[in-house]
């Protein structure tokens, strides 16, 4: 068993020599694993951490158990986890407070890496969980041999062999009085069912690691596809939002939408069968404008885009004097007197305004939800936002358009449109020339 765990190990860090952390519990499991290190112990460099959660009968039991096994020879480190406060969820609750206990200890020793003594069996258990559960492809991969420093070099060992070398080497532990309890589903699942399941097929765990592995190998397929996608042209990340070419995006297969929106809404924690079911459905029925918030992120559906961001807020706000030139990270700005001109050239990124009522100041600022004006040629006041809505601009540039301003009063959506009561007519006596420019 000791060649099999090293292999193991190498498969899962290659060749690193580095500090291990065990987590003995004291049951056989944890106390078969503690044995085999122990007698590979000038291979490997390890110390132990026992996590006693103060709820089983024999608890102070199982804690001298590994204590004394540790002897003066291995570095024990004992924690303790207090169930006072835990009501419900007992399994969860005891597990996340187990693996911090175990990360307290592994910074405490200054490990690399902890390893836990999960099982094929554990493993078997865990997948019919999450089938029971309906879980996605990615939790049906059970447990994982490495989680970041967490290691599970046990994983394709049976309870069976765990067994026969406890009885053949002798190995010392304590049974947890816990685990006869069915009210919880494991326990149920491992007392009642797998025993029945063992009538058909002994080797019960066997089709449960084949189901793991295909698992696995579907779920790398699905990141490599995943991971082509953000290299294509129809992904874009900046610092404040995500875009992605909307057609592409919801032609893509449901899993890898899925896996887009969990990363980016989620930071890749489990999506809830609801969640799944709502974003399914907004993207099912597609409607341009449409927005979805989720936790502190927004999926907006645009034109051609669909538009992940946490904030869009534009805060630009700029006085500049007549002469000058002001350069900002995504436009530059610049305005001045100038004569009339004798023709009026279809250029977007310049503008003559009659500038009767200008003063030495112009102020360029970001577009305000309730801003209006008057668009050139046209008898009635507009808001802003939906002026450029029904010019149908994107999502995202509606949110980076700029006004420039006589005061309060809007002189022109900066390279769209022109307010009337600006225009140039055969009148106007002082005219002024404004340039604009996206970076």
């Amino acid at each position: 068993m000791q060649n099999k765990i090293l292999s193991n190990i190498e498969s899962l860090i290659g060749n690193e020599k580095p500090h291990f952390l065990l987590a003995v519990s004291g049951g056989i499991d944890s106390m078969v694993m503690l044995d085999c290190f122990k007698k590979m112990s000038n291979q490997n460099i390890f110390s132990v951490c026992h996590v006693n959660h103060n709820y089983q009968e024999n608890a102070l039991l199982m804690e001298k158990l590994v204590t004394d096994a540790c002897d003066s020879n291995i570095k024990c480190i004992i924690k303790q986890i207090s169930s006072s406060n835990i009501t419900s969820n007992i399994e969860s609750q005891f597990r996340d407070l187990r693996y911090k206990a175990l990360e307290d200890a592994r910074k405490e020793v200054g490990a690399d890496y902890i390893i836990t003594a999960h099982h094929a069996d554990d493993q078997a258990e865990t997948i019919l969980i999450k089938i029971l559960s309906s879980s996605g492809l990615s939790g049906l991969q059970g447990i994982r041999e490495k989680n970041n420093n967490v290691l599970r070099p046990m994983i394709d060992i049976s309870k069976e062999e765990i067994i026969e070398y406890a009885n053949q080497q002798s190995v010392d532990y304590l049974d947890d009085s816990s685990n006869d309890d069915i009210s919880f589903t494991r326990n149920f699942l491992r007392n009642k069912v797998f025993p029945s399941l063992r009538k058909v097929k002994n080797n019960i765990h066997l089709p449960f690691l084949d189901l793991n592995s295909r698992i696995k190998e579907v779920n790398r397929l699905i990141d490599y596809t995943e991971n082509m996608f953000y290299e294509s042209e129809s992904f874009n990340k900046t610092k404040n939002l995500v875009q992605i070419n909307r057609d592409i995006f919801l032609n893509l297969p449901l899993l890898i939408q899925l896996r887009i929106i969990n990363k980016f809404c989620y930071q890749d924690k489990s999506m809830s069968k609801t969640g799944v079911r709502e974003i399914k459905d907004f993207f099912r029925k597609n409607k341009v404008g449409t927005e979805r918030k989720i936790n502190e992120v927004t999926i907006a559906i645009d034109q051609n885009d669909i538009i992940i961001f946490k904030s869009l807020e534009n805060t630009i706000y700029k006085e500049v004097s007549a002469g000058e030139n002001i350069s900002d990270k995504d436009f530059t700005f610049s305005w001045d007197f100038h004569n009339k001109p004798n023709y009026f050239a279809d250029d977007l990124n310049t503008e003559f305004i009659d500038a009767s009522n200008l003063n030495n100041t112009l102020i360029i600022r970001s577009v305000k939800k309730d801003d209006q004006f008057l668009p050139l040629g046209m008898s009635g006041s507009k808001k802003v936002n939906k002026f450029l809505k029904d010019k149908k601009i994107s999502f995202y540039k509606r949110n980076q358009s700029l006004v420039v301003c006589n005061k309060e009063e809007i002189v022109w959506v900066a390279g769209y449109q022109l307010s009337d009561k600006y225009k140039i007519d055969q009148n106007s006596k002082k005219v002024a020339k404004l340039n604009f420019l996206r970076n």
